[in-house]
């Protein structure tokens, strides 16, 4: 049989530059709408999560008889209290260092003269 373009007929073309055609596409559809389906399922186990973490901030909050304002009043204010401390000990491991150093010992000696431990 002759396969000469001019003996070709259209439509005996056509099935397979459709299917070739189409198959990129599709696969690469097919691809996305997985991609979609994971990212629909990660959504609602995200959802899912902070429903759970909400329900257990709420329950907290109800039995300690505070409100959601009130608790992030009292966070922000212990976080202040904590950036407090953390700049006053070190402000107190610079005078220790200073310390030592002036006497000719170790930081280790000064805190044990000043009963300070080296976790504190």
């Amino acid at each position: 049989m002759d396969a000469s373009p001019s003996k070709r007929t259209p439509s005996s073309d056509a099935p397979s530059l459709v299917a070739e055609a189409s198959s990129k596409p599709l696969f690469a559809a097919s691809l996305a709408d997985e991609r979609k389906q994971e990212l629909r399922q990660a959504i609602s186990a995200l959802q899912a999560e902070l429903s759970t973490q909400l329900s257990a901030r709420d329950a907290l909050l109800s039995e300690s008889g505070m409100t959601v304002e009130q608790a992030r009043k009292l966070n922000d204010q212990n976080i202040d209290r904590l950036h407090r401390y953390n700049d006053i000990k070190d402000a107190a491991q610079t005078l220790f260092g200073k310390l030592a150093e002036l006497k000719g010992q170790t930081v280790k000696d000064i805190y044990g003269e000043y009963g300070v431990g080296l976790d504190d």
